[in-house]
């Protein structure tokens, strides 16, 4: 008599090394049917549900049981979000209890076929950070059904409150009357106050005039993939404004550089420094190339979406006037420019885009414009052979640095 001893196959996702939004997309574009698709997470971004929307949605039309619990504590989840939700007509649960002693604060992710299924619990949220820039570890259990039957009955068991909530006291189903009161009761941030809040939380202020260095070096990770064009207007950005030209650009001697990492760098051509030939027209800023940078270490950039996601956040709109294509965009953000030991302060920098661009590595599809008020000024400097270091900072009023140095 031969006894079968069967191994549940358990592994250990360890982000941001491996990605578990990648995993879950690499299941959802499976071809096979799933029974049930289930997702807790206790916040939850607006740009990860748009981004696995479709592949969700399809399955769902194709007969699998989709179902949602989320949380909405500590201003982790946005109106906008649980009103995306609320229109994909499948069922979803908000959980809360208005203790301030309880948050909710799991993260379990279920996808359910005839013959197999896989389950995340972890500390990921169903977040761009929860799914691809944190620090993060969930386990992965991959069961064989039906010999895995006992075993996947006996870890789901204790999940049942989570992954099949009824409407009680600290969980109700989602519907727009929910929404309402919620927002109404100050409950739900807007997207764009959640993803300033996330900006804010990560910024700190002292009342010492000399800050100590960090003794903290921070260090490049790999970002979410750039969501399809079609669905970038959906996704909320912090909105921002042209600001009116400034008539004169001061500069003073540097007393601070702000600490930030380092997201892209490039010695700059005469072009980039304005520096043309009398009778020819400079082309205004520095062309975004990949310009052999890494980042994470060991993998070059693709320029061609790298940076319009690196500037994601901002409110991105189409780029009208002549000789402008049809699918050229561009946004405004915040910087600190210094250059050779000169802070000439913080400007809103346009960031244009045209994904039809040019994709070599010396070509480029986006810009970053200095603007009237700094073209004068970077002509007289002549900062031609310079280096130019973009770093992203945590400094209120300025999102990064540009730092032009010999």
């Amino acid at each position: 008599m031969t006894i079968e001893v069967r191994v549940l196959r358990v592994s250990t996702v360890v982000q941001p090394h491996q990605q578990l939004g990648h995993d879950i997309v690499d299941l959802l574009d499976s071809t096979e049917r799933f029974s049930r698709i289930i997702l807790v997470s206790a916040f939850v971004g607006l740009r990860t549900v748009l981004r696995l929307r479709d592949r969700l949605l399809q399955h769902f039309e194709n007969g699998a049981e989709l179902r949602l619990t989320v949380g909405i504590d500590l201003g982790g989840t946005s109106k906008e979000v649980l009103e995306e939700l609320l229109r994909w007509e499948c069922n979803v649960f908000v959980f809360h209890n208005p203790n301030p002693r309880a948050t909710f604060h799991p993260k379990v992710y279920l996808f359910e076929k005839p013959d197999s299924a896989t389950l995340f619990i972890g500390s990921n949220n169903l977040t761009d950070g929860g799914f691809y820039t944190n620090y993060e570890t969930s386990s992965r259990y991959d069961f064989e059904l039906p010999i895995d039957d006992d075993n996947y009955r006996n870890i789901l068991q204790p999940l049942d409150t989570l992954i099949n909530p009824h409407a009680g006291d600290v969980s109700q189903p989602l519907t727009d009357t929910l929404i309402q009161t919620l927002s109404q009761r100050g409950e739900l941030p807007s997207e764009v106050e959640a993803r300033r809040s996330n900006r804010g939380r990560q910024r700190t202020t002292t009342g010492i005039e000399t800050i100590p260095a960090n003794p903290f070096t921070p260090v490049t990770i790999t970002l979410p993939p750039l969501l399809p064009r079609n669905q970038r207007q959906e996704a909320t950005s912090l909105s921002n404004q042209e600001p009116p030209e400034i008539a004169g650009i001061a500069s003073q001697p540097v007393l601070h550089i702000p600490e930030g990492t380092l997201v892209w760098r490039k010695k700059l051509p005469a072009s980039d420094a304005l520096q043309v030939s009398p009778g020819t027209n400079h082309v205004g800023g520095v062309r975004l190339v990949q310009a052999r940078f890494e980042s994470p270490p060991g993998q070059r950039i693709d320029q061609t979406t790298y940076f319009r996601q690196l500037f994601s956040d901002y409110t991105w709109e189409t780029e009208v006037g002549r000789n402008r294509r049809s699918d050229q965009e561009h946004t405004f953000v915040p910087m600190r420019l210094v250059i050779l030991n000169n802070d000439y302060g913080v400007h809103y920098f346009e960031i244009s885009h045209k994904p039809s661009g040019e994709a070599g590595q010396d070509n480029y599809t986006t810009i970053l414009r200095w603007g009237q008020s700094l073209n004068p000024v970077i002509q007289e400097i002549n900062i031609t052979g310079k280096v130019l270091s973009l770093y992203e900072i945590n400094e209120v009023g300025a999102d990064f640095l540009i730092h032009i140095t010999d």
